[in-house]
């Protein structure tokens, strides 16, 4: 998760390039990563590769939830993560 510096280099970013650059930014490295993702599921990829592009789109929607709404982002993806956890204990 994004340190209190990460944040500052965000707001930096999108002061910089403007929200709707950052958002196409966005879905270039969304496809970057399904590109990268295919081809490891096809055994010709890389773990560097996948990783490379884990990391540029982590960063993108970090930035992006950052100007949408950093702390109802914190929020959802907390509630995401507790839903997750709840589906995967037993049930009774």
């Amino acid at each position: 998760m994004a340190t209190n510096k990460d944040l500052e280099i965000f707001d930096k970013a999108l002061n910089a390039y403007g929200i709707n650059k950052q958002k196409w930014m966005l879905v270039e490295e969304c496809g970057e990563l399904l590109n990268a993702l295919a081809k490891h599921i096809r055994g010709r990829g890389s773990f560097d590769e996948l990783n490379t592009e884990l990391a540029d789109v982590s960063i993108m929607v970090e930035q992006i939830a950052r100007f949408y709404g950093w702390e109802e982002f914190l929020e959802e993806r907390a509630r995401k993560i507790e839903r997750l956890k709840n589906r995967l204990e037993p049930q009774p």
